[in-house]
């Protein structure tokens, strides 16, 4: 195997394994925007089950109230094309993408959560991959070229 061969499936491994840290890391940021979001909407009473909910205001990630947007964030990992897909689930919140982006035909305006929390994530997910070349690059010094 030549050098070049060793280093690039060096640094396949190691992108592996940290981009699904990375993208768990964002997607606990997208979790905790949900569930600890300023609420400066409205107040509903709701039922099934009876409870009173506070709802964002525009802008604001969605406010969390029975927990089925924040369980339907997941990561999936497409390590053969080295990247990590942070998506909500539509089988458990099919209402996540009208949140994310709004929706006219309903007069609701948009509760940016997914996109916020890629941003607020993005260097941090940069820096561990970036890591991970660098580690990889380190574990190949000194190799016999062969």
């Amino acid at each position: 195997m030549s050098l070049t061969s060793q280093l690039m499936a060096r640094i396949n491994h190691r992108l592996q394994n940290n981009l699904v840290i990375a993208g768990e890391i964002v997607a606990t940021e997208i979790r905790r925007s949900i569930n600890k979001a300023p609420r400066g909407g409205k107040t509903y009473t709701l039922t099934n089950p009876n409870r009173v909910h506070k709802a964002s205001a525009a802008g604001e990630p969605p406010a969390t109230d029975l927990g089925f947007l924040v369980r339907s964030i997941q990561t999936e990992p497409d390590l053969d094309n080295l990247r990590v897909r942070i998506l909500s689930l539509h089988s458990i919140a099919p209402y996540a993408k009208r949140l994310e982006f709004g929706d006219m035909s309903r007069n609701l305006q948009p509760r940016p959560f997914m996109q916020r929390g890629l941003q607020t994530q993005r260097q941090k997910a940069i820096n561990i991959v970036q890591r991970a070349v660098s580690q990889a690059m380190r574990d190949m010094q000194g190799a016999n070229i062969r």
